[in-house]
């Protein structure tokens, strides 16, 4: 059960809804994931499913990544053990069309794909998954926008001023483009010495500094891997899960493409039977899809990964 709820957790880094504050937005929105200041994306894109030799192509695609970045990469991992499994669980790159309150978000992983389709004009929401390395399964979760995102949003996802100290800076960064006001999210306490059941140290938040544009709808926060307390669009938002100087991971908008939607860009892709988010046989078929993925990851020894 808490391994399913982490894996919902961290597929929200690119899938979560929220309510949209406006609704006459209409465009294409390109998003990353940085994780210890790498795009994994060079990798997860890049790899040729249908060719096959999965291993083969992750240990040649690895080794285009500078050797400082994978030292970078095993510090952290080594530091919590939780950050491998979010490093193969977070797709670092996904692609939203968006039209008034629909919106139809693709992003790609390693070892799946994930379409989420978001409707809140019908009321309506489907998270499809399906294996890139056995495309025969797949699985889809349905739910109700109008019945909230608890389901979607653990509750350290879910960020209120009930439990974190919010600063407004005077100073603006610009983000793709559209200048952003910056606001820092840090805790009020943390709980020292916390770990899982399992004995891995778990995951806290040491801050967030998060990066607003009112040029942009709330709408387009259905990307994002916190339930932030913003009024305008998130564009971007840095993640510490320690006290170091750099971010553990970086969510950002990286283009804003206003152009027409046709209906046709937004078709959800569904399978039967529809499941909860909540039930277990739908967690279990999403994790077999993910173990797929970190089947394909396991690259033997540390030294497949170093430069040579």
């Amino acid at each position: 059960m808490k391994l399913f709820s982490a894996i919902i957790a961290l597929l929200t880094i690119c899938c979560n809804g929220s309510l949209f504050a406006q609704s006459d937005f209409e465009g294409t929105l390109t998003t990353r994931v940085n994780m210890a200041g790498v795009d994994l994306s060079l990798v997860t894109e890049k790899i040729d499913y249908e060719k096959g030799d999965i291993q083969e192509q992750l240990e040649t695609l690895y080794k285009t990544i500078p050797a400082q970045d994978i030292a970078r990469m095993q510090a952290m991992m080594e530091q919590n053990p939780m950050m491998g499994l979010a490093m193969v669980m977070t797709p670092p790159k996904a692609t939203i069309h968006v039209k008034g309150k629909v919106a139809l978000a693709k992003t790609r992983g390693l070892g799946y794909e994930i379409q989420h389709y978001h409707n809140e004009q019908s009321d309506e929401a489907f998270l499809h998954t399906v294996s890139l390395i056995q495309p025969g399964e797949a699985v889809t979760a349905f739910y109700k926008p109008s019945q909230g995102y608890d389901a979607l949003f653990t509750d350290d996802k879910r960020i209120t001023t009930d439990n974190f100290n919010v600063e407004r800076s005077p100073k603006t960064a610009e983000v793709a483009g559209y200048p952003c006001a910056v606001s820092t999210y840090t805790p009020k306490s943390l709980q020292s010495g916390t770990g899982s059941a399992t004995g891995i140290p778990s995951v806290q938040v040491h801050k967030l500094v998060v990066y607003t544009s009112k040029d942009l709808p709330k709408g387009i926060n259905f990307s994002h891997p916190y339930y932030l307390p913003e009024d305008n669009g998130i564009m971007r938002i840095d993640i510490y899960l320690n006290n170091a100087a750099e971010p553990t991971m970086v969510y950002e908008m990286v283009s804003v493409n206003k152009a027409p939607i046709s209906d046709g860009m937004l078709v959800p892709k569904k399978t039967e039977p529809l499941y909860e988010l909540t039930d277990m046989n739908y967690g279990m078929k999403l994790l077999g899809i993910m173990m797929g993925g970190m089947a394909a990851m396991d690259m033997g020894d540390n030294d497949d990964w170093e430069n040579e």
